[in-house]
């Protein structure tokens, strides 16, 4: 079977919604793992109340707690995960329980997305015909203006990452049937067994926020893993749902470009770090000046304290991050 694993966080409307279009899926050969990163708005019940009323077959799993019921096919586990992990952390937990029962693949989708009803058996079919990939992920289209790419993947190069078809429309997409890759996104991402480490995570968990999927692309890469688009199916992706939810407009900004520099200077070195981290500062400082109306020396000591934190910090840990999102950069 598919293991599908969804993340939900304080988002049951959205949650719902998804495994709902799951439910009307034609292919039958999988299961749902929901994990609950520790939600505060009683979605974990209400999605309890929600399988009962659709007539699914749930079972809820506590953290510590854990137990393992015999699965039959579109079974939904309800995995309450007590606290909010992150989205790494929290994914690699449900991709662990779920390994028990030694899934054939995995997917990964966000809950704010939708899938049609030829979804997953698209990715099933693709998966057994071009075993070679063994990361995949559909075209994904904007909930709000479907006929519109939001991903399709990409390529990394030396660092930077270029997406195909990004905001272009879905009849511009030439390669009907697939597309290489080197960067596929964490929103929906279809894998095998055997890209998980040892220790059985598909992500890192360096970083609490974010990062994850570029990590996953630069580790798959220096492995020789395959991975691709493909085209020949699609979901609906409402794009960021949970953005706004942090006090500080530039927390966010600042954590996601620490992220980065510490990604590259891992995986880089220390002859390619400092070229990229001046570009990267360099297009840092004009989006701060666009976006915020940065003044110079704003931009400078921002970009000065990142420059320090990066190369002074090996992780970007879940206090470490509230702390920037509540309060902001004080520059």
């Amino acid at each position: 079977m598919i293991c599908i694993a969804i993340l939900n966080w304080n988002g049951y409307d959205d949650t719902a919604e998804c495994l709902g279009s799951i439910c009307e899926s034609t292919y039958d050969d999988f299961f749902v793992i929901i994990g609950d990163n520790g939600s505060e708005d009683g979605s974990p019940e209400r999605l309890y109340g929600y399988c009962k009323e659709r007539g699914l077959n749930v079972r809820r799993i506590r953290l510590g707690e854990e137990t393992y019921p015999e699965l039959s096919q579109r079974d939904v586990i309800l995995y309450d995960l007590k606290e909010n992990n992150g989205f790494s952390k929290a994914n690699n937990m449900m991709v662990r329980y779920a390994s028990r029962y030694g899934p054939e693949s995995y997917l990964l989708l966000n809950n704010d997305t939708t899938v049609g009803p030829d979804f997953p058996g698209a990715m099933a079919d693709f998966s057994r015909e071009h075993p070679e990939y063994r990361i995949l992920t559909p075209l994904i289209r904007y909930f709000r203006d479907r006929d519109v790419v939001w991903n399709a993947g990409g390529r990394i190069r030396w660092g930077f990452r270029k997406y195909w078809y990004k905001n272009r429309p879905v009849s511009e997409v030439k390669e009907r049937d697939f597309i290489a890759c080197s960067f596929v996104t964490g929103c929906c991402m279809f894998f095998k067994p055997d890209v998980l480490t040892a220790d059985g995570r598909i992500f890192t968990e360096k970083f609490f926020y974010g990062e994850e999927d570029f990590e996953l692309a630069l580790r798959m890469k220096r492995q020789g893993v395959g991975m691709a688009c493909v085209t020949r199916t699609s979901i609906c992706h409402k794009v960021s749902a949970s953005v706004g939810r942090h006090a500080s407009r530039t927390g966010p900004v600042y954590i996601h470009h620490l992220n980065r520099l510490i990604d590259v200077r891992e995986h880089y070195g220390r002859v390619t770090y400092p070229v990229y981290a001046a570009i990267l500062c360099a297009s840092l400082a004009m989006y701060l000046r666009k976006a915020f109306g940065m003044s110079p020396g704003k931009i400078f000591r921002f970009t000065r304290m990142l420059l320090r934190d990066a190369g002074a910090m090996k992780s970007v840990p879940k206090e470490f991050c509230l702390r920037i999102f509540r309060d902001g950069i004080n520059c």
